[in-house]
């Protein structure tokens, strides 16, 4: 027999950032909330690790919506956290380098400035950039006043209030590119953070690429104390208040359902906890199949069935003996395209399993800001990223783990003799040490399905009203994660904040 436990009001299952934000505003509002986490630490993605005398965050490397009246400040500010977690402002200027077979462009924040800027390395194509930077800016203003959740009135006067939503929600990044005539080198610069949502402008939605350059222009940001601090900062609010608490290597084994309602949750020791409300931080089909007794309409079921997005490698390093900031690094992000075409690149990579020249995303929080935490006085950490498919690596994984090992440590040299080739030479000599991650280590580690970095897709067919809502059939089950709302710190923290105003 399942052995009992303490009722709360509310049961979080996950604490990733959606997870904690929610948790965090119960608990403000008096609540008893429980927090159960399959992992020994608190975070999902935005997570960090340790390895001997180093410090690194799972995934997050910079996010945005930190400043005043934005989600992630909104939340702190609520909590009484805003003045204890403050975060370092990426540099205005050049956030993000976007290095282009071996040509250097800036990604400043002011979404006209950098259009002039543009203009002053393109100016055969002014007129073509202008009409992206309008589209750009008139679909974002639409974004801006959207009301969530829609009515029926705003549906009936979306023709009017809403031209370009309705004319572009269906369109790729592509396609824009196509229709503006934008040249292949514009269309990598332009698409140089497309890292941040894995997918190529052929693919991506051009509705997530206009949120994702409007979110990053309003500010790039790393916590000024790291990223443990800003997910620690949280789950120490939760645990500080009565009756509240977040349990950890607690992995729920089923979400217990009778005549359409969670009854409680058992995890994998037998216990089955209980509360008037829960909330799933976890994926929404995963969700779903941990719910196995529940009668879920076919309709929705159907909605269940989406792709997720790409994985991803990560190579986490440790340096010594050099200074990073002599090799073109600093208060930004460095994107490695090594030619024109960014649709072959990421072709070649999930679909051919090609590594031999990838796209790169290299990150150095150490000079991001001057608190020391992430490793011995004197070093610092840089970390690449590249994206990469699950299937291949979750096979060779599970059937020879030898050439699994094998095949990470040639991915790992190359990566690293890239950089070494074209922007650091000798680091190879200068590293004290490098861990690399797989897809298959994104899903043992952070509980992501096949691997993803950003849950489903974000192609058009699964960005708009026709995303997953909070709302699930069962009359107190909600979701709240990178599907059930958008992936990224900001992405997951507004869902969380918008959850929680439905359950107030």
């Amino acid at each position: 027999m399942p052995r009992p436990a303490a009722a709360f009001d509310d049961l979080v299952i996950g604490a990733g950032m959606a997870g904690l934000t929610v948790a965090a505003q119960l608990a403000a509002d008096g609540r008893r909330v429980l927090v159960l986490e399959a992992h020994d630490t608190a975070g999902g993605y935005a997570h960090t690790f340790g390895v001997g005398a180093y410090r690194f965050c799972a995934q997050v490397h910079y996010i945005f919506n930190c400043g005043e009246g934005e989600a992630v400040h909104t939340l702190l500010a609520r909590l009484g956290l805003a003045e204890e977690v403050q975060f370092h402002r990426l540099d205005p200027e050049g956030f993000d380098h976007i290095v282009v077979a071996g040509e250097r462009y800036r990604v400043c924040n002011g979404l006209e400035k950098y259009r002039d800027r543009l203009i002053g390395r393109f100016p055969h194509d002014a007129r073509a950039l202008r009409r992206y930077f309008d589209t750009v800016a008139a679909i974002g203003r639409e974004m801006d006043t959207l009301p969530k959740p829609l009515t029926w009135r705003d549906y009936a006067t979306a023709p009017l209030r809403f031209p370009h939503l309705l004319r572009y929600q269906k369109w790729t990044l592509q396609r824009l590119y196509d229709h503006l005539g934008l040249p292949a080198r514009l269309q990598t610069v332009l698409a140089g953070q497309a890292g941040d949502y894995l997918l190529p402008p052929a693919e991506v939605s051009l509705m997530l690429h206009v949120a994702l350059v409007r979110g990053y222009d309003r500010g790039a940001y790393y916590p000024k104390k790291h990223f443990q601090h800003l997910v620690g900062s949280i789950a120490d609010f939760i645990r500080a208040q009565p009756g509240c608490e977040i349990r950890l290597n607690q992995t729920v084994e089923q979400i217990v359902v009778e005549r359409g309602r969670v009854t409680g949750v058992r995890t994998a020791d037998g216990t089955v906890h209980t509360a008037a409300r829960y909330v799933s931080n976890v994926d929404p089909a995963r969700t779903a199949e941990l719910a196995a007794g529940a009668d879920f309409p076919a309709a929705y079921r159907a909605r269940l069935r989406y792709p997720y997005s790409s994985g991803n490698i990560t190579l986490y390093l440790g340096v010594a003996g050099i200074d990073l900031r002599d090799h073109g690094f600093g208060s930004w992000n460095v994107w490695h395209y090594p030619t024109d075409d960014i649709n072959a690149i990421y072709r070649r990579q999930l679909v051919g399993q090609d590594y031999s020249d990838p796209w790169l995303f290299m990150s150095t929080p150490t000079l991001h800001t001057d608190a020391p935490g992430l490793c011995p006085p004197g070093h610092q950490i840089l970390e690449l990223a590249t994206s990469a498919p699950y299937a291949p690596w979750r096979t060779l994984r599970d059937t020879d783990r030898r050439r699994y090992n094998l095949e990470k440590k040639r991915v790992r040299d190359r990566l690293v003799q890239i950089v070494e080739e074209r922007y650091v030479p000798g680091l190879s000599k200068h590293l004290a040490i490098r861990v690399m991650g797989t897809p298959a280590t994104n899903e043992r580690f952070c509980n992501a399905p096949a691997g993803n970095a950003y849950g489903v897709a974000l192609t058009p067919r699964f960005v708009g009203p026709q995303r997953l809502p909070h709302e699930t059939p069962l009359r107190n089950l909600w979701l709240v994660n990178a599907t059930a709302g958008y992936p990224s710190v900001a992405g997951t923290v507004r869902a969380g904040l918008e959850l929680h105003a439905q359950l107030a």
